[in-house]
């Protein structure tokens, strides 16, 4: 049988196994790895347009190879790419009845494209599900509100460039607008879906648009 693995996927294993070997930590001192914050929360669609605009962003500490184990997605999305995971915590949340986790996945070296994931368990600390439920890349902008409920309330834009980045790049280049594509509702304390969202809400193209999101918020 051929067995073909990527970079990512070859380093993740490797140091999962070492991680194995070393004492394992508890799902508290996971959780403490994550700064708490309180609900509803709400992504900052113009910082997250300003980073990418800019190409930097604040630099936050990796998640340590010894926490891995409390992220199972992390294996399937190093499966998908050449370029290694490295979670950096954001934010942790606890309701009545759930903990839940955000994470951006920091794939690569682009600083201004972000990934957001959010993990939930239940209260002993068993896995429930992971969910994309924001991010930005040159085209594409997609932020949410995550309410006390842990649902969460998507939207994704589409970014409006003053130059074709894909002609011009994004150095020098200004945002001149979003406009809204999609929406959607997500239970977060669902199995999950940590690729990017599969919309199920569709809206008729030029429905809704706004030139500039941050207004909204």
């Amino acid at each position: 049988m051929k067995l073909s693995f990527s970079i990512s996927t070859l380093f993740f294993l490797v140091f999962t196994a070492i991680s194995v070997n070393a004492q394992t930590p508890n799902f508290r001192e996971f959780l403490n790895q994550f700064p708490t914050a309180s609900l509803p929360y709400t992504f900052n669609a113009q910082e997250m347009q300003v980073q990418l605009e800019s190409g930097v962003a604040a630099k936050s500490a990796p998640l340590a190879w010894e926490f891995y184990e409390y992220l199972p997605e992390l294996e399937r999305s190093a499966q998908f790419s050449s370029m290694p995971v490295r979670p950096e915590p954001v934010a942790s949340f606890e309701t009545k009845e759930y903990y839940a986790v955000l994470y951006n996945i920091a794939r690569g070296l682009t600083r201004g494209t972000k990934t957001y994931s959010i993990s939930v368990f239940d209260k002993k600390g068993n896995y429930i599900g992971t969910h994309f439920v924001a991010g930005s890349n040159p085209s594409m902008l997609t932020v949410a509100t995550i309410d006390e409920s842990l649902k969460a309330s998507v939207q994704e834009f589409k970014i409006n460039w003053a130059n074709d980045y894909r002609a011009t790049g994004i150095k020098g280049n200004k945002v001149t607008g979003l406009t809204l594509l999609d929406m959607t509702t997500i239970e977060l304390t669902t199995e999950g879906n940590p690729d990017q969202i599969e919309w199920t809400n569709r809206i008729e193209a030029g429905q809704v648009s706004t030139g500039d999101l941050a207004k909204s918020k």
